[in-house]
């Protein structure tokens, strides 16, 4: 039951950045809460100012995505294997991708309009600990 449990949940963690990551990658505007933070819809802001929001989006899909990957494979190699470093390098590679993603948003919320998805960020951050929990105790066990 433990393997079952910390399967999911890093393989859940892993689904919502990989489906922020696949929205970040392929839209071509920003989202709601970026037009709430600067109090303009896209089609008023300059060209050049899209194209840098445009880029940045894209690049925060590119880490949402290699993160959702690592976690994929290592928690496929871990269910494998039981290879005891595995748990930990998940939990650090996801932690790192959602402390920034979590700041970043409290970030806009604090100082702008907009509200961001922080509670998702934090939801995923809480599906790492637990799969952290879970694979450990799967460890234990054998």
């Amino acid at each position: 039951m433990n393997n079952k449990i910390g399967n999911i949940s890093n393989y859940l963690a892993a689904l919502i950045l990989l489906s922020m990551g696949i929205i970040y990658l392929f839209k071509n505007s920003f989202m709601p809460y970026h037009s709430d933070a600067v109090s303009m819809p896209w089609n008023e802001l300059d060209s050049s100012f899209q194209y840098l929001i445009l880029a940045l989006m894209r690049t925060v899909a590119g880490g949402f995505m290699a993160a959702a990957v690592a976690i994929i494979v290592l928690q496929r190699k871990y269910t494998l294997n039981k290879i005891s470093w595995i748990p930990l390098l998940i939990l650090i590679y996801g932690l790192c991708v959602s402390f920034a993603s979590i700041y970043a948003t409290i970030i806009v919320r604090l100082h702008t309009p907009g509200k961001p998805p922080t509670a998702l960020a934090i939801a995923g951050t809480m599906l790492l600990i637990l799969g952290y929990i879970f694979n450990q105790k799967t460890l234990k066990k054998n």
